[in-house]
């Protein structure tokens, strides 16, 4: 008869012993695998977001605190009514707006310089069910864009809910290579469009 355990025993250690880590190979993923491998689901991992009248430094120290490039934009309701990225902030946009108006660049919000949710890359989340990583990499690529959310519209209602996003970043460390993308040649969303159109 085994004998019942109440408490674990202790061991001793020696003064310096290697730690056991994921075989980082096997975590990696490939071209051909399911795009959503590759996509931050807000049904597991919560969004971080921001209020529209923060300023843009305050934005940066987020990211920089929470380990990321891009945060969520929401108004009432919390609801997202955009996006704002490191880019935006260290980029060109500050600048401008600074000598387009005549403001101080710590009076710079993120309304100020964020990109519109109308502006922004989307997806269908059913079509990126049926898609590859390579598809999600091509599209940003040849789109110039380095996020595209995903979202679920309701078959009943049509009514959308971000599920969703992709970032060239993520992608990058999740295949073990960077994934580039040229920002410098941002198109507008009608753009985007003609020019998918033509493929």
């Amino acid at each position: 008869m085994e004998r019942e355990i109440t408490t674990i025993p202790l061991i001793k250690m020696a003064a310096g012993i290697p730690c056991d880590a994921p075989d980082r190979r096997s975590l990696l993923v490939k071209d051909d695998d399911p795009a959503l491998s590759v996509m931050t689901d807000f049904t597991r991992i919560t969004p971080i977001t921001i209020e529209p009248i923060m300023t843009i430094d305050y934005a940066l120290q987020k990211m920089k605190k929470q380990g990321v490039r891009m945060l969520l934009v929401t108004g009432e309701h919390d609801y997202v009514i955009g996006i704002i990225t490191s880019y935006d902030i260290q980029g060109e946009k500050p600048v401008k707006y600074s000598e387009e108006h005549g403001l101080n660049h710590y009076g710079i919000t993120v309304a100020m310089i964020m990109t519109p949710l109308n502006e922004m890359v989307a997806f269908e989340l059913d079509f990126v069910k049926q898609s590859l990583v390579r598809h999600v990499v091509a599209t940003l690529r040849q789109l110039n864009r380095q996020h595209a959310l995903v979202v679920n519209s309701s078959d009943k209602t049509g009514a959308q809910r971000i599920r969703g996003m992709f970032s060239t970043s993520h992608i990058g460390r999740c295949l073990g290579r960077d994934v580039e993308v040229s920002v410098n040649a941002a198109l507008s969303l009608a753009e985007m469009q003609r020019k998918l159109a033509r493929q």
